[in-house]
């Protein structure tokens, strides 16, 4: 099943489709080269793309501006070496993907850009040939691919999950102050003060619109196409959306818009919006039943995130790993050796 990491060659790492050019971060004094691990190179470019994705992905679950200091940039290279970790354990695994599994990545994800003149805007922006993308998706899917092996075996059991409910119940985690909404969303970016960016967006939510009024699933449509990094994996899912942690322009619609109706496309300052309201919700207590699937999912990911990073470092104990700088653009150099 697509989501957003899966995108993430064509929709997160590029800012996000095309949309934009221009860093909130700042690109200023970062290096062609900010590391290297083994035979492998993570790029000045890599990292200013990867850290723009996380000030928005920031901004989204914050609703403010992220402080984009020496500590958020070292964070932001530290993960990017695991991830290139990771990819070299799967390399040495001998993970293989085939011809024909990256050309349907790579036309779905072609396909997301919408028009030809975007992608060969992005191909032009990146400096990259189509052999050359090819092979940065061979690479994603054989990371992916060796992941999945790894954690095949982790499950959740009904106690654990019980147990988790409780602790987000001494935590106050479970109680809803205010009424709530659970919210289908699809957002396709945009910059603000560009007419043919949000042209481009606002054609790209019509098109999805009617996709979804001709039968297609919301979910597999958010899924596969929205740029919203947090709801995306979820099929556009907000379960329990609270107005004041929403843009006002979804919030405005969460307790007008009729349940199970798809709203026309509405603009925002991060581009054009379309979405569907499942259920409201009073205030008081959410249900066990109602939390469940979130429960397990949180588990899950916090299995997951802790198996793998006892398998990255132990990785990098013996990999050569050298950082150019510990935080790119800050001014912090790092010695020749790192981990």
């Amino acid at each position: 099943m697509r989501t957003i990491f899966l995108l993430g060659l064509f929709i997160l790492s590029p800012v996000l489709s095309a949309q934009e050019s221009t860093s909130p971060a700042g690109s200023s004094g970062v290096p062609a080269v900010v590391a290297r691990i083994g035979d492998e190179v993570i790029s000045g470019k890599e990292f200013q793309h990867d850290l723009e994705y996380r000030v928005r992905r920031y901004e989204l679950e914050k609703g403010r501006p992220a402080t984009v200091d020496t500590a958020f940039r070292r964070e932001t290279l530290d993960d990017l070496i695991n991830g290139r970790v990771i990819r070299v354990l799967a390399k040495n695994a001998g993970m293989t993907v085939s011809d024909a599994e990256v050309e349907t990545e790579f036309a779905e994800g072609k396909a997301a850009l919408g028009t030809e003149e975007a992608f060969q805007a992005y191909l032009k922006r990146e400096e990259m040939t189509i052999e050359a993308l090819k092979g940065e998706i061979r690479n994603r899917l054989m990371t992916e691919k060796w992941v999945a092996e790894k954690t095949k075996d982790i499950t959740v059991n009904d106690e654990e999950l019980q147990g988790e409910y409780s602790l987000w119940q001494k935590e106050g985690r479970t109680k809803r102050e205010t009424p709530t909404a659970d919210i289908a969303h699809i957002l396709i970016r945009a910059k603000t003060n560009d007419a043919a960016s949000m042209d481009a967006a606002k054609k790209r939510v019509d098109d999805l619109r009617a996709k979804i009024l001709a039968g297609a699933k919301f979910e597999d449509v958010a899924r596969q196409q929205s740029e919203d990094p947090l709801s995306a994996p979820m099929g556009g899912m907000y379960y329990e959306a609270a107005a004041d942690k929403m843009l006002p322009e979804v919030a405005e619609r969460m307790f007008q818009l009729p349940i199970g109706q798809v709203s026309e496309p509405f603009q925002s300052r991060l581009g054009w919006h379309i979405m569907m309201v499942q259920a409201r919700n009073d205030k008081g207590e959410v249900p066990f039943d109602k939390m469940k699937d979130r429960l397990k999912n949180a588990l899950f990911a916090a299995k997951k995130h802790l198996l793998l990073k006892q398998l990255v470092d132990d990785a990098r104990k013996v990999l050569n790993v050298e950082i150019v700088e510990a935080a790119p653009g800050s001014g912090e150099n790092a010695p020749p050796q790192g981990k």
